[in-house]
């Protein structure tokens, strides 16, 4: 595993040790800090959990509506942009008293074209894999949506995207440009925190946590926001190139970016950057 500090080359090696007694804070939204929170200490480092993201119901009866569409054989490809879409899709099919197999029926208008579930990394392929009990079709080589709409071959008929109220709306471009009518459902929403722990304020600003992981834009953004002008003196690890250029324009400087853009990788920026 490797990790890319901005602007160096990628890593060969990282020390096991990198990590132990950092203070690393876990921005991530309630109920899905625990993977990242576990790897951190069972490498010796200090997690501290501060959610600046919650994770709510979206669009229930239109991701139902796109299920039955599924199961009339009315879609060609469901694509998934995170493991929150999986869920909001496993939902769907458990409300509508349909399971995994259901999905056999995503096929190409014509017969003769591709179709399936296309994941945009290996963290969302691997919730579809716990959850449904089946692999995706369609895997890009690096985790961003852009790589995604890249991935897909040229085809027709219907593609799903269940996602967040606030997802990049460059993918829809890409998968008309390659001959799909695309139809969005927001699956669920991102909402801010009113406010973050005291304590924490007070830590990233005097140094005190050592690094921050920062897994999406949204994470991004939140935790300047719930800081409301106050100091971030931990250094700033992002996912991937995405995450990176939303830290960009909200002026914080990322001393390390995950490569590949999922959680193996963020743990290895961070041990990157532990050693910076």
């Amino acid at each position: 595993m490797s990790a890319r500090p901005v602007g160096e080359p990628r890593a060969a090696t990282v020390p096991s040790e990198a990590l132990r007694g950092r203070r690393v804070l876990v921005a991530r939204a309630a109920g899905q800090a625990d993977a990242l929170a576990d790897r951190l200490a069972g490498l010796g480092a200090i997690p501290v959990l501060a959610p600046v993201l919650r994770i709510e119901p979206g669009d229930a009866a239109g991701v139902r509506a796109a299920v039955r569409d599924i199961a009339a054989g009315r879609t060609t490809w469901v694509g998934l942009t995170s493991p929150n879409g999986v869920d909001a899709l496993d939902e769907a099919l458990r409300a509508e008293q349909l399971d995994a197999r259901v999905l056999d029926r995503l096929r190409s208008p014509t017969g003769g074209g591709p179709a399936g579930l296309a994941a945009v990394g290996s963290g969302t392929a691997a919730r579809l894999a716990d959850r449904l009990r089946i692999l995706a079709d369609l895997i890009p080589p690096r985790a961003t949506t852009r790589a995604l709409g890249e991935a897909f071959p040229p085809g027709e008929g219907r593609v799903l995207l269940p996602r967040a109220d606030l997802a990049n709306p460059e993918l829809p471009g890409l998968l008309e440009a390659k001959g799909y009518t695309v139809e969005e459902v927001v699956a669920y929403r991102t909402a801010r925190p009113e406010r973050l722990d005291a304590d924490v304020v007070r830590s990233l600003g005097d140094g005190t946590i050592d690094l921050v992981a920062l897994g999406s834009p949204s994470t991004a953004r939140n935790l300047i926001h719930l800081l409301d002008g106050a100091p971030l003196r931990a250094g700033a690890v992002s996912i991937g190139p995405v995450t990176s250029q939303a830290c960009a324009q909200l002026g914080v400087e990322v001393i390390a970016e995950a490569d590949p853009h999922d959680l193996d990788g963020l743990v290895a920026a961070l041990a990157v950057a532990a050693c910076r």
